[in-house]
């Protein structure tokens, strides 16, 4: 079984609640220390099982994974 999720990158604060949307999220990571990805500096990240709308996008200031969707076998369940 595959899992397709979203990934969206934080960009000013670390995934916590009110900082990302809560309708839709699989898992959320926080790094240790702000770190460059793809050129995005980002606290960590946060996956759903949907893609966000351009509104949340700019409301939480994310930023959308260049590799969107990503597939995993199994479940996060």
């Amino acid at each position: 079984m595959k899992t397709t999720v979203y990934r969206y990158y934080c960009r000013f604060r670390p995934p916590m609640p009110g900082a990302i949307p809560r309708q839709g999220l699989v898992r959320a990571f926080a790094y240790d220390y702000k770190q460059s990805i793809g050129g995005v500096g980002a606290w960590g990240f946060a996956e759903y099982d949907r893609p966000l709308t351009a509104q949340e996008i700019e409301d939480y200031e994310l930023a959308e994974g260049q590799n969107n969707p990503l597939e995993y076998e199994g479940s996060f369940k």
